[in-house]
């Protein structure tokens, strides 16, 4: 063997097992699925998720991150979102967007609900969130595709075909939506959230006089609705519902019964929200929007005769991702289920 020159410097090439069966085989390296970035800006949060996904399969969350920003309070006090505001809701899109990008986000969605849809200065909100953050735009979402997008989200592990119903609970809008997996559903758009609701009690805990005007704020807002067929997976998202099983002290993805939901609603009658915070170590504004969004919930299955709903981790995002992995730019555009087998009586018979 050829002895080594001192002070000389080589490279060594080690092939592992992994690499020599994969050269037998004539195999290159696994491709790695791209990542992908959804942005909801809703009107209690600007709510980012990072997932890596491919054309067919389900996102794989890899990271979170969700500010308070609160673009609903000045659209309910003013009708239109003001530049201290604007200021805070740009800034925060920006750094969330920079961040997904430093994390390999290879393409971004970004949708705005309610807070845009319903603001005088909805559009050009969007224009200067979009310029901020660098990007090409900032879609307001219709109600009927913010609907969609929660249903396809939330009904991603679903079996094609399974019939689904979604309860998705926002800040300032709530949404219905009944259907097949994988296809088209029918939907019922809400005018009230959870935001919009808590906003009615100054008090912490609220009065019994505050909690009596919230509770005929929801009924006043919830019209009568058909209850689903029998046999339907009822699954919640949303703030709201994806937090209520931690007041319980129960873990991700449990299972919610109405009277689950009332124990809820005694807890906020009498303990004030910053206890409730500090005991279970939850953001103060989150446990603060659960008190509104929790008498809509009650209300939503008491009129749907639901005796239980599965709280979700998937939802809006979810779906926006994988709509972006399927359809690219055009991720916002209602998908083609012409070639998906209908299901009359499962869209006509709901909401």
């Amino acid at each position: 063997m050829a002895a080594l020159a001192p002070g000389a410097n080589y490279a060594y090439a080690f092939t592992s097992p992994g690499q020599l069966l994969r050269q037998r085989c004539g195999l290159t390296e696994l491709a790695k699925p791209d990542r992908f970035a959804a942005v909801d800006v809703g009107s209690n949060t600007i709510h980012l998720l990072l997932a890596s996904c491919t054309e067919t399969g389900a996102p794989r969350q890899l990271f979170r991150r969700r500010e308070f920003v609160q673009l609903g309070l000045d659209v309910a006090t003013h009708g239109s979102i003001g530049p201290d505001r604007l200021e805070l809701a740009a800034s925060t899109l920006a750094a969330q967007v920079s961040e997904a990008r430093d994390r390999g986000a290879r393409a971004f969605a970004v949708g705005a609900t309610q807070a845009l849809r319903s603001a005088t200065n909805g559009p050009l909100v969007a224009d200067v969130l979009a310029s901020r953050a660098g990007l090409d735009t900032v879609r307001i979402l219709p109600p009927q595709v913010e609907a969609q997008l929660a249903f396809d989200g939330a009904t991603l592990s679903l079996r094609a075909g399974s019939a689904a119903l979604v309860l998705d609970i926002g800040g300032a809008s709530a949404q219905v939506a009944l259907g097949r997996a994988h296809e088209a559903c029918a939907d019922y758009s809400l005018p009230l959230g959870s935001g919009m609701i808590t906003t009615l009690a100054a008090s912490d805990p609220p009065t019994p006089d505050e909690w009596r005007a919230m509770e005929r704020r929801v009924a006043e807002l919830i019209p009568d609705l058909v209850p689903p067929p029998r046999g339907t997976t009822v699954l919640g998202t949303g703030g709201t519902i994806t937090n209520l099983p931690r007041l319980l002290g129960r873990g991700k993805g449990a299972v919610l019964r109405p009277r689950d939901v009332e124990e809820v609603i005694e807890i906020f009658r009498q303990v004030p929200v910053a206890a409730l915070a500090q005991k279970l170590g939850m953001d103060l504004e989150r446990v603060r929007l659960c008190r509104g969004g929790a008498l809509i919930l009650a209300q939503l299955m008491d009129l749907l005769h639901l005796s239980k709903l599965r709280a979700s981790e998937r939802g809006l995002r979810d779906g926006m991702i994988a709509a972006l992995a399927r359809r690219g730019p055009d991720w916002w555009r209602p998908a083609d289920f012409s070639a998906a087998p209908q299901s009359p009586d499962l869209v006509t018979a709901g909401v």
